[in-house]
């Protein structure tokens, strides 16, 4: 064999050896195949793979069941406390929303584990602060019978889904879920007054006997409730618009018009005006008037008619779309921590008659008080570590082991689970910890003066309270701690650092978030 035919041989089997197993490799990347006719199955899968690839940042529960006990699914993106809402396929046809939703989770997911950026975003910063709750298909029914027909569903209400669509058995304009309830009229915004209700269960436009009454909804309104997200965005399919606007006013009416601005740049999507007096129902227009917080409507895709998106569209909506979440979860956050900053109240510390003034950044937040771990643990005599990996701050004294982990109602005390009364925290490069879990914990006894707002804890002998002193109880702190915010340290620490410092310094991260993100929200 000649010289030249040996290297030849060589080459050829370089391509297949390294080459292909690469592209192989890049290909299987990506969980989510946004280019197809994505499926309630298909999403189940993936959700699943999602959650089994990236554990540290994804997890998920079902919220509900569809009217045919089909699961509705959360999936919750990220460690923070401030939180986002996104969802999808609200009406069966336009189930490309679900497409881009779940591509939006895997490819942010990647983003974080590689620490790249999507435009000018840093996504592992912002997923370190914020969480997304995503439902990616509010309605899976209506989604099934609108890709499959009659066959997925029992023959016992085939006639009645017949009846729906008008005597068609062809279901590619289906909207509303399989009750013939539209999803997108349910909610209670001027639910009274819609216009075009046939009066009856339809594929379209039906606002139901009352509003809230569809499954699908109730476990919406539910998550909402539990999260409690700073800014919303219910996905549609067919227009390239972009509707925000529900009968606000004043500074409110304000700020939501410049996040619109904002999306609207980012998008290319038209700004649609005030609602007619016969307009609402939607999860937005609820979501506006209830929380008084923004929320968009964009419609992904140029108007196609009475059918789904097609699929040669996608590129096209993720391109226009990539970053709106990050968007959305940047200025969430910010929001949160306005609002939380503006409710802190400071109270000064004492450990074991150190005085540490309020130098050492203890705070209350309606009703709970929450200390840095290391002014307090270090005065205790106890040893910290910090797991930047696993995002836990580890306590041992004597025999007691302590995990906490962040942002979690709930830390592992000598191997047992032991909820939290709220979770422990990273705020301006310290992690806090709330103080009546702790002292209890590590056996220290706590005594609370309400007038001077200040706290003094020992741990070598029981301080007994004066007339004027109040012990931390239960009663207490018996309101619920609802915002808290977060940065994440920069550098790993181990045992032989200074642990979770009190100098520990996350401006920088929170600066270099800032200028690594897109533009602030233009002024009018």
């Amino acid at each position: 064999m000649s010289k030249r035919s040996i290297f030849l041989s060589l080459f050829l089997s370089f391509i297949v050896v390294v080459l292909i197993p690469f592209s192989n490799e890049v290909n299987a990347s990506n969980i989510v195949n946004p280019k197809q006719v994505y499926s309630f199955e298909q999403m189940e899968r993936d959700i699943v793979r999602l959650a089994e690839t990236y554990p540290e940042i994804i997890e998920y529960k079902v919220i509900g069941e569809s009217e045919y006990g089909r699961p509705i699914y959360a999936v919750k993106l990220g460690n923070g406390l401030s939180t986002s809402y996104i969802n999808a396929s609200n009406h069966a046809r336009e189930w490309i929303s679900t497409n881009l939703t779940m591509n939006m989770i895997d490819q942010y997911a990647q983003a974080y584990r590689s620490n790249r950026n999507i435009g000018s975003y840093n996504v592992k910063n912002i997923l370190d602060f914020h969480s997304f709750w995503f439902v990616p298909m509010m309605n899976p029914d209506g989604v099934t019978l609108q890709q499959r027909g009659l066959s997925a569903f029992p023959s016992s209400a085939h006639s009645a889904l017949i009846t729906m669509n008008n005597g068609s058995l062809s279901f590619q304009r289906w909207k509303a879920n399989a009750r013939g309830i539209d999803l997108n009229r349910q909610f209670n915004a001027n639910w009274n007054n819609l216009a075009n209700d046939p009066g009856r269960p339809s594929w379209s436009n039906h606002r139901g006997s009352a509003p809230h009454t569809a499954k699908e909804v109730k476990a919406v309104l539910s998550l909402t409730n539990e999260i409690d997200p700073e800014m919303a965005v219910s996905y549609h399919s067919s227009g390239e618009i972009l509707f925000w606007n529900f009968h606000q006013s004043g500074a409110q009416l304000t700020r939501d018009r410049q996040h619109a601005r904002a999306i609207s740049n980012m998008t290319g999507y038209t700004m649609m005006g005030v609602p007619s007096r016969t307009g609402g129902g939607g999860y937005t227009d609820w979501f506006i008037q209830e929380y008084k917080r923004p929320a968009f409507t964009p419609e992904l895709a140029p108007y196609v008619g009475n059918t789904h998106v097609p699929l040669s569209y996608f590129d096209r909506i993720w391109n226009q779309n990539r970053q709106v979440g990050l968007y959305v979860g940047l200025n969430s956050h910010r929001a949160f921590m306005s609002r939380f900053d503006a409710r802190k109240l400071p109270v000064s510390l004492e450990v074991n008659g150190n005085n540490l003034g309020q130098t050492s950044g203890a705070f209350s937040v309606q009703g709970r008080t929450l200390v840095p771990v290391r002014s307090i643990f270090e005065e205790l005599g106890a040893t910290l570590r910090w797991d930047s990996q696993a995002r836990k701050v580890y306590v041992t004294k004597d025999d007691i082991s302590i995990e906490i982990p962040i942002h979690k109602h709930e830390a592992i005390v000598n191997g047992q689970n032991v909820s939290l009364d709220a979770p422990a925290m990273l705020l301006d490069g310290r992690t806090f910890v709330p103080l009546r879990f702790i002292s209890e914990a590590i056996g220290a006894n706590v005594q609370w003066n309400q007038q001077t707002r200040h706290v003094k804890i020992t741990l070598e002998e029981a301080v007994q309270m004066t007339e004027e002193q109040d012990t931390i109880d239960a009663d207490a702190e018996a309101t619920e701690l609802d915002e808290e915010g977060s940065y994440s340290p920069t550098t790993d620490v181990d045992e032989d650092t200074e642990a979770l410092s009190d100098d520990t310094d996350d401006h920088e991260e929170e600066s270099a978030l800032t200028e690594e993100t897109s533009e602030e929200i233009t002024n009018e």
